[in-house]
C-alpha cells in the first residue's frame, strides 16, 4: 500500500507488547490456573487505580508510589545481575530477581503492616483473615512463576525477599520520616490537593463505619426534605 511500502522484513526484527501473554500447558489444569494467577499483579494495579480515582485517599497513593519504586528497583537489579531466565523462550529480559515475586512481596508486607497499624475493623478475625489472604496470594503468584517455567526457585526467593524487605522499609520511611516531618500535611493544604479532593483519613478511627454513617445521614436527610 503506497509507494513507501518497502519490504525490509529480512533486516527488521519485530517484537510484541503483550502484558497478558502467558505461555502454559493447556493439558495441565494446574498450569492453566497458574496462567491466570500469575496475572494478579496487573489486577492489583487496576485495583490501585480504581481506589485512588474513587476514594482520593492519600494512603492509596503512598502505597502505589512504593509499589512503583519497588518496580524501578527490580529493573535496576535485573540489569545489574544480568542472570538469564531458566528457559529463554519464556518471558523477556533477565530473570533475577523475579519481578512478580518482588511485586507481591511488597504488596503483602506493606498491606499487612498498614492493616495492623492504621485500620480498625469490628473483629480482629478479619485482620487475621486478610493477612493470611495477602500472604497466600503472594505465595501463589511466586510459585506460579516457578511452575510455569519463567523463573528458578532462587530467582523467585530473592525477588520475594527483596519485595518484603522493601515493603517494610517503605512503611517505616512513611511512618518514621515522612509523616513526622509533616510532608503529607503540607501536601493536603496545597490548592491542588483541594482541587483533586485529596483526603487523609488516618485520624478517623473506623473509616468503613464513618463512611456508612455519613451515607446514612445524607440518605435520611434527603428522605425528610
Amino acid at each position: 500500500m503506497g509507494g513507501g511500502d518497502n519490504d525490509d522484513s529480512g533486516s527488521l526484527v519485530l517484537t510484541s507488547l503483550s502484558l497478558t501473554h502467558v505461555q502454559f500447558n493447556p493439558d495441565d489444569f494446574i498450569s492453566y490456573a497458574f496462567a491466570y494467577i500469575t496475572l494478579l499483579p496487573l489486577a492489583i494495579l487496576v485495583f490501585y487505580a480504581s481506589v485512588i480515582a474513587s476514594r482520593r485517599e492519600v494512603a492509596g497513593i503512598v502505597m502505589l508510589l512504593g509499589q512503583l519504586t519497588n518496580e524501578v528497583l527490580n529493573a535496576i537489579l535485573k540489569e545489574s545481575f544480568q542472570i538469564a531466565r531458566p528457559h529463554s523462550h519464556l518471558g523477556t529480559g533477565y530473570g533475577m530477581p523475579s519481578s512478580h515475586a518482588q511485586f507481591m512481596g511488597f504488596f503483602a508486607v506493606y498491606g499487612t503492616l498498614y492493616l495492623w497499624t492504621h485500620i480498625k475493623l469490628d473483629h480482629i478475625a478479619y485482620k487475621n483473615f486478610i493477612s493470611l489472604a495477602l500472604a497466600g496470594l503472594a505465595a501463589l503468584v511466586a510459585y506460579s512463576r516457578i511452575y510455569l517455567g519463567y523463573h528458578t526457585p532462587t530467582q523467585v526467593a530473592v525477588g520475594m525477599a527483596i519485595g518484603c524487605t522493601y515493603g517494610a522499609c517503605w512503611h517505616g520511611l512513611m511512618e518514621r520520616v515522612i509523616r513526622p516531618s509533616h510532608v503529607i500535611d503540607r501536601i493536603m493544604q496545597h490548592p491542588i490537593a483541594r482541587v483533586l479532593y485529596l483526603r487523609d483519613m488516618r485520624h478517623i478511627d473506623n473509616v468503613a463505619k464513618w463512611d456508612y454513617e455519613q451515607w446514612r445521614k445524607s440518605y435520611y436527610t434527603r428522605k425528610t426534605e
